[in-house]
């Protein structure tokens, strides 16, 4: 009874904090299978939102320095020799079917991975479960709330991986394998420009870091093998990997370079450290005080507590501003020990 009164007193302060929040919209669920020809396994999704991808291409574009635009093109125009199967094949059959330039659809899948900005939150309960919260904000969220989908990439029939993510876009920024792992993609800041990321793709130096997430939930089984291979794999720029597991004390922030790791954050309960916090700036670092996300997320943790971990009350510490602000694009919860848990919700904050 005492943690079911604590859950709700500290359920009420962190509602209290909210301001005006509109959780509205439903996200639209999918399966992409993977047995399937790689050209094919985005017809469905890109049928469905073909005008509004088309719409959020030309917006993207025009984000872009108009010199780095040839560039792009070179991309699309020999991507095999450039994206690592099975991506090159699938951004061409999302191009096919919205009938679109083979850059516009390269353009948005690099642009995703360099412009976000968002908290992440890894926590342990008291009875030992890890579970995985996430905000994910974009400066042009208005039109990326339309897009927002549930992917389920499934094999034989089971799901091998699930994603939060954008209609025409084939990386993964928020995933967990069911049973094993979650992760999410927080921006580094560190002064890498997009220029900077296309050369590196040109030079054939590095992957982009969503297909690097997805590359581990395919193919890694457990939480310490996705660590190593997050943290041993050059990226395209410096990046956070957040990840939670399945087991007590299996969750870490990875602090990366782009050719090297330079930081593994890892929970400690024992320590009573059990939760970690990732916006975009270094853990042993101060954030600004004009994008300070970090510390309003400490204290809404702290004042929650240990014993009322559950999906509600981290709803409700993602929904505190300013966790929660106007560029939220999408809030996820999941905990891969229970991965029917794993949901999302469109978020709008005024």
């Amino acid at each position: 009874m005492k943690q079911l009164q604590g859950f709700f007193l500290a359920s009420g302060m962190l509602f209290l904090t909210l301001g005006t929040v509109d959780t509205q919209g439903v996200i639209t669920n999918y399966v992409v299978n993977l047995d399937a020809p790689p050209e094919l396994r985005w017809i469905k999704v890109v049928e469905d939102y073909k005008e509004i991808v088309k719409f959020a291409h030309s917006v993207i574009r025009s984000y872009v320095p108009e010199n780095l635009i040839p560039l792009v093109e070179e991309i699309g125009a020999d991507i095999d020799n450039y994206i690592k199967q099975p991506y090159a094949t699938e951004m061409r059959g999302i191009a096919k079917a919205l009938n679109c330039s083979l850059g516009d659809v390269v353009l948005v899948n690099l642009i995703y991975d360099i412009s976000a900005f968002c908290t992440s939150i890894v926590s342990q309960d008291d009875h030992g479960q890890i579970w995985h919260s996430r905000n994910l904000d974009y400066d042009f969220g208005d039109m990326l709330r339309n897009i927002t989908i549930h992917v389920d990439f499934n094999s034989q029939g089971q799901t091998v991986y699930s994603a939060i993510t954008y209609a025409g876009y084939i990386g993964i920024l928020s995933g967990q394998k069911p049973m094993a792992f979650s992760i999410t993609v927080d921006e580094r800041d560190q002064g890498s420009i997009f220029e900077n990321i296309l050369l590196a793709i040109l030079d054939k130096k590095a992957v982009p870091m969503s297909f690097l997430v997805r590359d581990t939930l395919a193919n890694q089984p457990d939480f310490e093998s996705a660590i190593k291979h997050l943290s041993t794999t050059d990226t395209v720029s410096s990046v956070y990997f957040i990840l939670a597991g399945v087991n007590p004390g299996e969750g870490a922030v990875i602090t990366k370079e782009r050719l090297e790791t330079i930081d593994i954050w890892r929970l400690d309960p024992d320590q009573g450290r059990w939760f970690v916090v990732e916006t975009n700036y270094d853990h042993w670092t101060t954030p600004p005080p004009s994008d300070d996300r970090r510390d309003p997320a400490n204290k809404a943790m702290t004042r929650l507590g240990q014993q009322n971990i559950n999906k509600v009350s981290l709803f409700a510490v993602m929904s505190v501003q300013p966790v929660l602000n106007n560029h939220t694009t999408y809030t996820v919860i999941m905990s891969p020990a229970q991965p029917q848990l794993m949901q999302a919700w469109i978020r709008n904050c005024s």
